[in-house]
């Protein structure tokens, strides 16, 4: 059922406004948040990324990330926050439950979606080559399902991005893929986390 309760069909324009303001939520969710440590920096951050479009919005997101590995640092740990386009977010945080004091951090610094991502570059032929290696070797090494490289990739949003990391990082746990990441990629081992 449609915001403002009626049917599909007979949207008014107060329903219409309702939801332009639900789909603008996530920007407005990141500017509160990143304006929530009182942090003048962060706080000009979140101005810029409201009038500079999808740069402003990963800087945002990336001072968002970066205060949370601060945090973390503070109650003893020695996290690293890489960048928002690595596979991994974050090195250093420890495997297992959180502790209280991490549980802070995390409430202080809650999770942002990242921005919808602009169109990733489209792969040089030297790339998608190497790549193409990659898959046949890997499927020649006990992965039969490991797919080619996509020539042409499309924009993702963030949670989409998330999803695809966690899925990757469990997949390279599995003992067949890495063995075989271990013959087709032995040096991108640190990257694989396979080693």
């Amino acid at each position: 059922m449609p915001i403002d309760g009626r049917s599909a069909s007979r949207r008014s324009g107060r329903g219409i406004r309702y939801a332009a303001l639900a789909a603008c939520g996530p920007l407005l969710v990141a500017m509160l948040a990143a304006c929530g440590s009182g942090d003048p920096e962060t706080t000009a951050e979140a101005d810029s990324a409201a009038n500079s479009g999808s740069e402003g919005l990963w800087d945002a997101y990336d001072r968002q990330k970066q205060n949370l590995a601060k945090c973390l640092n503070e109650k003893g740990l020695q996290v690293t926050y890489l960048g928002h386009d690595t596979l991994a977010d974050f090195s250093g945080i420890p495997d297992g439950d959180p502790t209280a004091e991490m549980i802070e951090c995390y409430e202080k610094w809650p999770a942002l979606d990242a921005p919808v991502l602009e169109a990733p570059e489209k792969p040089s032929e030297e790339r998608l080559r190497e790549d193409r290696e990659i898959a046949k070797c890997m499927r020649e090494n006990g992965v039969p399902d490991w797919p080619d490289p996509d020539p042409n990739p499309a924009p993702i949003d963030g949670a989409t991005s998330r999803q695809q990391k966690e899925d990757h990082k469990a997949r390279m746990r599995q003992p067949a893929v890495k063995a075989a990441a271990k013959i087709c990629m032995p040096d991108t081992s640190d990257l694989t986390g396979v080693g």
